[in-house]
């Protein structure tokens, strides 16, 4: 695994805890509220009742602070909400403007989303909002009036399907004013130093400034808004956030100089976007009324089972370099974000050699109340990269050489460590691991996961993955404690890497929450069944359809990815609760959006319901449709207007005619295509021939082992077309590992004979300080793979490498050895390289000649046929 350092980790975390404690100038400091659960300094009333001391515990302590709402709602400033003499009084004030059915409509809420005294920054306002939200939610929970998030049903605004734009097919269409001719050689000239897939030294996600016009286009999409050009990414970017402008004059918003950088960009997407016809809404369509996502009801984390909450990130956030923790209990764990890593539409991260880490000094909020109940769960939604990965932290409560707790990828296995008060050294490293590769399963896929780890001192560590109890044991048996002793208060939270920044992870993190409880199966598919990311309920109006009011089509519709739409199970739903249907049908119903019947995705043109009272439910509506289908982000989730057509509904109806194909295109390979001559070994083969090459067998239990563990990650057919990375990355492995048997000389497999001649006993600097030393290594090596006393020069590729270019690439003594050309050149051979550095040892001798065997024997040499 790549190594990334983060020495500044250690600098921060003193900074943190001498700013706090040494601060007597500037701006004063506050206090994190206490985090035992006591009063705080509390003098006032007792609490009344259980509800108002729910209240005080999980809202009004961690609001009444001045650097949160106690400066002003804590006395003189209406309303008093956090009275700071009395709670009782705080409660009666705070309860007119707290919804505990509807967290989420809480007019506290919606004045925090303004940015109004956020204490995380006036721009941090959706994040201040998200953890006073889930801080009702917590009082709302305690006090037992929801156990977890509610979501309400409220009318949207109904409006018209309308005319609206949507983005030519082609980056070269209506020319000049085509995106390949107005906004894309300006994102060329100016951006490819980061916005390029070649882009050094660290390419940056989207690739808008690639010279591929058409890939270009599909990545810029997004970033332009082609209804208020001056609300595009693009222009925000360079005349409100002054991002690499490329002049000095960056430009203001809202009106920027027409030569000012962001001017340019305006002028161009003006063009651009002036140059689409809007698409009319045929009249004979049969629609309902119109929505954009922003119309919708917020449904992400609807119904959740959240007590004992103490940690929550959903990543919400969108851009820049933090990730909020909004769990709503103090202090908040702020991730910094490193490295290469994307914000997700609908809400996520992608890391890619990125990776994220908070302070100590915030990070020991889960050790003081995973300690105080001794038990926790960690939760999160996960789509790893790859399942080549290995040893690779997910995230973790680390230090770097030891931790208090990690979850890790290793393959297709999840391992979970956890400090413990146990005398084995291992423990304060969570060793033992607990591995989901004990239950005999390939849990981990390059798939949405949703993976749930607990830890109690009796029933010690398990994992769930989609909601299902892994079958595996954990090796760490009986009673066990995390006591105040055991975990480390001055180690860190983080995402992607272990502390020492090594140990990266690849993949898509959706949302990481931490319980200081164990979550219960039923809890667990609770939370499974919600789901993850940015939902909404779009309730399209049908009531002037069918002639009666307060109806509507139920979506539950998601932001699925960066490029598309999920809209699931739609049901009928009359918000009148004392409605009942008298029946009437819907039949082939579609999804429009932009003006007309979207292309691809319509997986509900085959319906045919019948709504009656039989099967419809006043809470919850009636189902039309178990499905749900993807359709294509166009302008963006903030522009792209939505609507259903209907062949049938009540008594309304329109006719769909298919549109006719046209004429398939001419193949583009002819008919017979020649396969090529050159092939590659199977996985089967590969196995053999290594076997053949090294003299290890296939029955050496450590090459069964490592077999098991690749063989799905072998080729498993001759086309050299179908070879992967994946592929070579196995066979290295299983190279590697039958290289070390013969070195090693494990099961008798006569190393001397292989060897004859060659000193395994040497120092690494004495065994191949001349080229006849190498050539012992290298020579018995090259007559195995290569058959080189017994092929003929003319059975060899013409593209194949000789023996004696090989021979140079593994031992020569210099470059000059390898070609003359590079006579004082720095490039050394394969054995001259690894002796730099190194131990000079005997150790060392024996790993330089696995490295060469293993070089040799997985090279495309052995894999060609």
């Amino acid at each position: 695994m790549s190594a990334k350092r983060l020495p500044q980790w250690i600098v921060i975390a003193v900074l943190a805890v001498f700013s706090a404690a040494c601060d007597t100038g500037g701006s004063n400091t506050v206090a994190n509220p206490n985090l035992g659960g006591d009063d705080g300094g509390y003098n006032g009333p007792a609490a009344r009742t259980e509800d108002i001391r729910s209240f005080q515990l999980n809202f009004w302590t961690f609001l009444k602070e001045d650097n949160r709402c106690g400066q002003c709602h804590g006395s003189g400033q209406t309303p008093t909400f956090v009275d700071l003499s009395d709670v009782n009084a705080a409660y009666s004030v705070a309860i007119q403007y707290v919804s505990l059915i509807d967290p989420a409509s809480s007019q506290i809420v919606a004045k925090a989303a303004t940015g109004h005294h956020c204490w995380l920054g006036q721009s941090a306002g959706a994040a201040c909002a998200s953890n006073i939200e889930q801080m009702i939610i917590n009082w709302a929970t305690d006090s037992n009036v929801t156990s977890g998030r509610q979501i309400q049903l409220t009318p949207p605004t109904i409006k018209s399907p309308g005319d609206a734009k949507s983005f030519p097919a082609s980056a070269t269409d209506n020319a000049p004013d085509s995106f390949a001719n107005r906004v894309h050689p300006i994102l060329v000239a100016n951006c490819q130093g980061c916005h390029t897939e070649t882009a050094q030294p660290l390419p940056i996600a989207p690739f808008f400034a690639s010279n591929d016009v058409d890939s270009a286009y599909e990545a810029a999409k997004p970033k332009m808004d082609i209804d208020t050009p001056a609300n595009s990414r693009f222009v925000v970017r360079l005349g409100a956030e002054f991002h690499n402008c490329w002049t000095s004059d960056c430009g203001t918003l809202p009106n920027p100089s027409p030569t000012s950088d962001a001017g340019v960009m305006l002028q161009a997407i003006t063009d651009f976007a002036g140059a689409i016809a809007p698409t009319p809404v045929d009249p004979l369509l049969v629609t309902s009324m119109a929505l954009n996502l922003g119309d919708g009801i917020v449904a992400a984390g609807g119904n959740r089972h959240e007590a004992n909450l103490v940690a929550l990130w959903e990543f919400r956030t969108g851009s820049g370099n933090q990730a909020f923790d909004t769990s709503g209990i103090d202090p908040s764990i702020t991730l910094q974000l490193n490295g290469s890593y994307q914000w997700l539409g609908g809400y996520g991260l992608d890391l890619a050699n990125g990776w994220a880490f908070a302070n100590n000094f915030d990070s020991e909020k889960l050790k003081t109340f995973i300690e105080s109940t001794g038990e926790y769960a960690i939760e999160a939604w996960v789509v790893a990269a790859n399942v080549t990965q290995e040893d690779a932290s997910i995230l973790g409560y680390t230090g770097g050489s030891a931790r208090n707790f990690t979850l890790e990828q290793n393959m297709y296995d999840f391992r979970f460590y956890n400090r413990i008060d146990d005398p084995n050294p291992q423990s304060l490293n969570g060793e033992p691991f607990y591995t989901t590769g004990d239950s005999g399963e390939e849990l981990v896929q390059s798939s949405l996961q949703h993976v749930v780890a607990n830890y109690d001192p009796i029933n010690g560590r398990s994992v769930y993955v989609n909601g299902q109890l892994v079958a595996a044991a954990d090796p760490v048996t009986g009673p066990t404690t995390i006591g105040n002793v055991v975990w480390d208060d001055n180690f860190a939270f983080v995402l992607g890497a272990d502390a020492a920044g090594s140990n990266d992870w690849d993949g898509q993190v959706r949302l990481v929450a931490i319980h200081n409880r164990v979550l219960t199966q039923p809890q667990i598919l609770q939370n499974f069944d919600v789901g993850v990311g940015q939902k909404f309920y779009l309730l399209f109006y049908v009531g002037h359809r069918i002639g009666i009011p307060d109806s509507y089509i139920l979506f539950e519709v998601s932001q699925f990815d960066s490029y598309s739409y999920l809209f699931n199970e739609p049901r009928f739903i009359n918000l009148d609760p004392a409605w009942t249907p008298g029946g009437f049908a819907i039949q082939n119903m579609r999804i429009g959006i932009n003006g007309k019947e979207a292309l691809a995705g319509q997986a509900f043109a085959n319906i045919d319901v019948t709504v009656n009272a039989t099967n419809y439910n006043a809470a919850t509506g009636q189902l039309l449709s178990p499905l749900g289908t993807i359709i294509a982000l166009e302008k963006g989730s903030a522009s792209d207007e939505f609507f259903l057509t209907f062949e049938l509904i009540g008594t309304a109806s329109h006719t769909f005619v298919d549109p006719q194909p046209g004429a398939p295109a001419p193949p583009a390979d002819p008919p017979n295509p020649v396969a090529s001559d050159i092939g590659m070994r199977t996985f089967e083969e590969i196995n053999s021939t290594i076997a053949a090459i090294t003299g290890v067998p296939t029955t050496n239990a450590a090459i069964e082992s490592v077999y098991a563990d690749y063989v799905q990650q072998l080729p498993t057919v001759e086309a050299i077309d179908a070879f992967l990375p994946s592929h070579q990355m196995a066979i290295a492995q299983l190279a590697l590992t039958s290289c070390s048997e013969l070195v090693e000389d494990r099961g008798n497999i006569a190393r001397t004979a292989y060897f004859p001649t060659f000193d395994f006993n040497a120092n690494a600097q004495d065994a191949f300080d001349t080229a006849g030393e190498r050539a012992l290594v290298v020579d018995p090596i090259l007559t195995a793979v290569m058959n080189v006393d017994q092929l003929q020069p003319a059975n060899n590729l013409t593209t194949q490498p000789t023996e004696a270019e090989i021979t140079n690439v593994l031992g020569a003594m210099t470059p000059q050895d390898l070609d003359p050309a590079l006579a004082g050149d720095s490039y050394d051979s394969l054995i001259t390289q690894l002796l730099v550095g190194g131990p000079n040892d005997a150790t060392r001798t024996r790993q330089i000649v696995k490295a060469v065997c293993a070089a040799a024997t997985g090279a495309a040499v052995m894999i060609v046929q």
